[in-house]
């Protein structure tokens, strides 16, 4: 199978020129566009239809559910198909006991597209491009083009932010006031420690949540010290489990550093001692996945999931996986899970949400976002930007973002952190917040 893969803006060129060639020549054009998230289907329609329109044709959408999965009925109930483009999609959602009742529908009816003239864009996601030959091999035959548009992350923004990472310490949603606060009475606490070998245990978690609060500041080199300092002192078997904690650390910052290999080999390292902790495994398999290593990152996460399965975070961080390997679809059961393990957590509604909202399925993904609202006090911007971006208003989400920082009620390292933001907002908008 020969795929285009090209730029965005080539792809929509390629798409446009088919069309119009195929209106020249008053020939059928069956053209397959696969898209990585329902983010970038929508922006990939849009183009098109905007570019299509200046052929004095017009855009008929059909979308496929278990209620009509017959997309030839709903393009022949269209009385100038000679005057139209068809854009299909959500052939996923197309009934029968499987789900597969609209890949059949197309396999029995290949042939009409060609006699009728038939000039049609389907929308593919990554599962229903690799259904569609299996589902309706017939079909597929009959197509004329294949352009596989990129991942919205953008080519540069080839890893999870580092908020997906998880620490051993619960995380913080606390204002940088009271994180200061939380730092001084733990600089205190510790200058107040006697030196001798029974405070060791005592001075090293001091130095481990250190770690952890210095970088919930942004302030990576002040946390890779304490974390380095408690490192060395934890340095007897005894110690070697808050050992691991405290290089779990450090490994997280080598990551936000962009340094994969060495975060990668931290863990490697770690995980001869620690080989059943859940949360290193997981962690692992993220690094894996920046260094393009998806196969391996899969297996590890799920390993991390046998071993814990208890834990919603590890659920949570195995959806944000597959979200940025490019697959909601396959996301939305561990976000689900996370939910059903701990059902008043927003952040957990919100992953399940931005699932739902990449998928094109607003009503669930506001459904979502009312149960996060619900289970929060206190995160009303938080939870309005991530409702804008999720249901399809990235500018919108973006202006509330850039005001939000310049009034030092959000920080820069939140916002850089944060996998939801940066999974439905397209890179180069998020980038030009920082600009």
């Amino acid at each position: 199978m020969f795929i285009d893969s090209k730029s965005f803006d080539e792809n929509i060129r390629t798409l446009f020129s088919e069309i119009e060639l195929a209106i020249q020549w008053k020939r059928p054009s069956i053209l397959l566009a696969i898209c990585k998230s329902k983010l970038s289907q929508n922006k990939a329609e849009n183009a098109l239809e905007r570019s299509v329109q200046k052929l004095g044709q017009s855009i008929v959408r059909v979308i496929v559910n278990e209620k009509h999965p017959d997309a030839v009925q709903a393009i022949l109930e269209n009385r100038s198909v000679d005057q139209s483009i068809f854009f299909v999609s959500n052939l996923d959602q197309g009934g029968g006991d499987d789900g597969k009742n609209a890949y059949r529908i197309l396999n029995l009816y290949r042939e009409w597209f060609i006699e009728q003239g038939v000039r049609c864009v389907f929308w593919l996601t990554l599962s229903e491009a690799s259904n569609l030959p299996k589902f309706a091999p017939d079909f597929w035959a009959f197509r004329h083009r294949v352009i596989e548009f990129a991942s919205p992350h953008g080519s540069t923004q080839k890893s999870l932010p580092a908020g997906a990472l998880i620490w051993h310490i619960q995380d913080s949603s606390d204002s940088s006031q009271s994180l200061r606060d939380k730092i001084r009475s733990r600089e205190e606490l510790l200058s107040q420690l006697p030196t001798q070998a029974e405070s060791a245990v005592a001075r090293i978690e001091i130095l481990g949540a250190l770690g952890y609060l210095y970088w919930m500041l942004g302030e990576n080199d002040k946390a890779w010290q304490s974390l380095t300092t408690g490192t060395l002192l934890a340095n007897t078997d005894e110690l070697s489990q808050i050992k691991s904690w405290l290089l779990n650390g450090l490994a997280i910052l080598s990551y936000e550093k962009k340094e994969y290999q060495q975060a990668y080999q931290i863990y490697t390292n770690i995980l001869k001692e620690e080989s059943k902790d859940g949360f290193l495994l997981m962690n692992l398999a993220i690094i894996l996945n920046a260094l393009g290593k998806n196969t391996e990152a899969v297996t590890q996460g799920r390993r991390a999931l046998r071993l814990i399965s208890t834990d919603a975070r590890l659920w949570n961080t195995m959806g944000h996986l597959y979200i940025w390997m490019g697959k909601p679809d396959q996301a939305v059961s561990f976000f689900k899970k996370a939910v059903e393990l701990e059902s008043k957590v927003s952040a957990y509604h919100i992953g399940l949400a931005a699932c739902y909202g990449l998928l094109g399925l607003s009503d669930e993904a506001r459904e979502e976002i009312v149960l996060a609202r619900k289970n929060s006090k206190d995160q009303d911007l938080y939870l309005r930007i991530c409702q804008e971006a999720i249901l399809g208003n990235p500018e919108t989400a973006q202006s509330l973002l850039r005001s939000s920082m310049m009034e030092g009620r959000i920080s820069k390292f939140s916002v850089q952190r944060n996998p939801i933001w940066r999974e439905t907002m397209e890179y180069p908008l998020m980038e030009t917040l920082f600009q």
